[in-house]
């Protein structure tokens, strides 16, 4: 069944109205009173002398299935589409009137139910979080050393996954940690933010501390088998296969540059630096580091072309839906328009893992395309200097150097080694 509030019924043409009728009748077997008319106006509406209006063709939608509407249709549904000032307005309304509210939450479970699913699992950690977690544990007796080590643990975790936990983020920033052999930072780390999920998290929301809590264990070392890494042409059929232009974006930059899953949600536009046809990251952890990423060219044309006029237009519609709202402050809204990726996090790795699970037959994990990018590298002659460099494992002298020049001799060696040989995902 077609419920034909979800479609724009006024893009269906009078042809396509009157097979949806014809086909209901001759495979369905419906009657005219089946559908509140009688035989004589059914036979005008068949004959082209009077319009199948839009009461008649929901009640005919009601006996066609999707699949069946999309063939009727040649492929093209014309779904109705609201924009972001109804669904403020709809917000707004829910919020003051109890049956308003029963309905729209009925809506929501039926169409939404797998992303609201998503936002139930998500807990965004504030500092009061950490220090909570701190009076907590100093309450039980732990010592200053034990909870130092913790609290320094805790803000390395959650300043690779920008302060917000979710399941997907967790298991991959773990199997990343794993994946680079750090199995002394994995074991405390995974203690530690166990103790926060428990101590904090708990007492709020038993059912969001349990869908976090449970994706990891305390990390005991493992055995060596690992899945075999997807090839290169494997990764051109899942970039392709891809729903969306930003998780296209998302995929060829982790696939192209071998940065970390997390790492391109700190950027912000003015990091891309398209002269150079270059990511300035600049990051710095205790163990972590990200100092520059380059793009092929055919890979930055796409990003000119494509990618950022989406992007430009996404935040702009939304950001007069944030400013209309009244739900954030100006600040946040202007630092939200300044992502390179503005786009929901949790959306992009589903679109990611599900469509690479179809093209790969197996769970797929983002940390993957690191490793790949490494593996691809080297493979090509390119020395492992170089790939560490790109990937951010280098001194600090060679920080300094990547960090503080906008462009030197070092910077266009990397490049030529990069254009040379990075793995071709995209375009």
């Amino acid at each position: 069944m077609v419920d034909c509030n979800l479609l724009d019924l006024a893009q269906i043409g009078d042809d396509q109205r009157r097979s949806i009728i014809e086909f209901v009748r001759e495979r369905k077997g419906v009657k005219p009173r089946d559908l509140g008319v009688t035989d004589a106006y059914l036979r005008m509406v068949r004959l082209g002398k009077a319009r199948a209006g839009d009461g008649l063709l929901c009640q005919a939608l009601k006996y066609v299935t999707e699949d069946e509407l999309r063939l009727l249709l040649k492929g093209i549904v014309p779904e109705a589409k609201a924009s972001l000032n109804d669904a403020v307005r709809v917000i707004a309304t829910a919020r003051t009137d109890p049956e308003f509210r029963e309905f729209l939450l009925g809506l929501i479970k039926e169409y939404l139910g797998d992303y609201i699913t998503t936002l139930q699992q998500t807990w965004h950690v504030s500092e009061k979080d950490i220090e909570d977690f701190i009076k907590a544990k100093r309450l039980k007796g732990v010592t200053e050393k034990t909870l130092r080590d913790y609290v320094h643990y805790l803000r390395e975790v959650l300043a690779e996954l920008d302060w917000t936990l979710t399941p997907d983020g967790i298991r991959e920033y773990l199997s990343e940690l794993a994946e680079d052999g750090e199995e002394h930072v994995l074991h405390h780390l995974t203690t530690a933010l166990k103790s926060l999920l428990k101590t904090v998290l708990k007492p709020r929301d038993p059912a969001l501390f349990r869908a976090l809590y449970d994706v990891f264990t305390v990390y005991k070392p493992k055995n060596n088998t690992k899945p075999r890494l997807p090839s290169v042409e494997q990764l051109r059929q899942v970039w392709q296969q891809l729903p969306t232009i930003e998780s296209k974006f998302y995929f060829a930059l982790l696939a192209e540059t071998g940065l970390r899953p997390g790492e391109p949600f700190l950027l912000s536009v003015d990091d891309l630096d398209v002269e150079h046809g270059m990511l300035r990251v600049g990051k710095v952890t205790p163990t972590k580091r990200a100092f520059i990423a380059f793009l092929r060219p055919e890979f930055l044309d796409w990003v000119k072309q494509v990618y950022l006029p989406h992007r430009e237009a996404w935040v702009e519609k939304m950001g007069r839906a944030w400013s209309a709202s009244n739900l954030f402050s100006r600040e946040i809204i202007e630092n939200a328009k300044r992502k390179l990726i503005p786009f929901d996090q949790s959306r992009l790795r589903r679109e990611i893992k599900d469509t690479a699970k179809q093209v790969l037959g197996r769970e797929f994990e983002l940390y993957e395309l690191r490793k790949f990018f490494a593996t691809h590298m080297i493979s090509q002659g390119v020395p492992e200097s170089i790939v560490n460099t790109l990937q951010g494992r280098a001194p600090p002298s060679e920080f300094r150097i990547l960090v503080e020049h906008y462009w030197s001799p070092r910077h266009e060696e990397l490049r030529q080694w990069y254009i040379k040989h990075a793995p071709r995902v995209c375009c």
